[in-house]
């Protein structure tokens, strides 16, 4: 699937990141220390900040390596096994026993021996978890958004199900933004 193919579907989470971008340039312009910090850390050194500074900082804070990763991921371009990024995980989740595949065939026979499961991308890899996980990511396992046919987030990849529910963890990873 192309991104022009999916833009009706996926643009919530990609209109996220460009508020995200243009709240944290403003910020860096009124010179507030924490956006200041943010720009240089993931770029450019100095002022003046462009567009482009903001989108790659707020698509490396979300996961991705940079503005046109989070693009091609986020707008449903993606195929299995693609770099898809972190945006499903949190260091939160690190001492927590999950099974890890290293491809999507792998990651479905896990996925269907267990009994309330859950399978969310983690770069080119899978990640089979169950309610410990979800809730370490800032969800309820009751949450409306998760309760797709039978719990397979890579399967609903480039559906407004999984803009959806990706809007929903950019606010919990990062913050919720105002308007939104």
């Amino acid at each position: 699937m192309s991104t022009s193919e999916n833009t009706t579907n996926a643009c919530r989470s990609l209109a996220e990141l460009k508020i995200r971008s243009r709240i944290l340039l403003k910020a860096a312009a009124q010179e507030k220390p924490a956006a200041l910090h943010t720009l240089r850390k993931f770029g450019k050194q100095e002022p003046p900040f462009q567009h482009k500074d903001g989108l790659k900082a707020v698509s490396r804070l979300a996961g991705f390596k940079n503005w046109q990763h989070a693009s091609h991921v986020l707008g449903g371009a993606a195929n299995i096994g693609d770099d898809m990024g972190v945006i499903w995980y949190d260091t939160k989740c690190t001492g927590l026993l999950n099974i890890w595949c290293r491809n999507y065939a792998e990651a479905q026979e896990q996925f269907d021996q267990r009994e309330n499961g859950f399978l969310f991308p983690y770069k080119t890899q899978f990640v089979v978890t169950n309610g410990e996980y979800v809730r370490a990511l800032g969800f309820e396992t009751d949450h409306p958004l998760l309760q797709v046919p039978n719990r397979n987030f890579v399967e609903i990849y480039g559906t407004p199900a999984w803009d959806d529910l990706t809007f929903q963890r950019l606010q919990q990873a990062m913050g919720a933004t105002t308007g939104n």
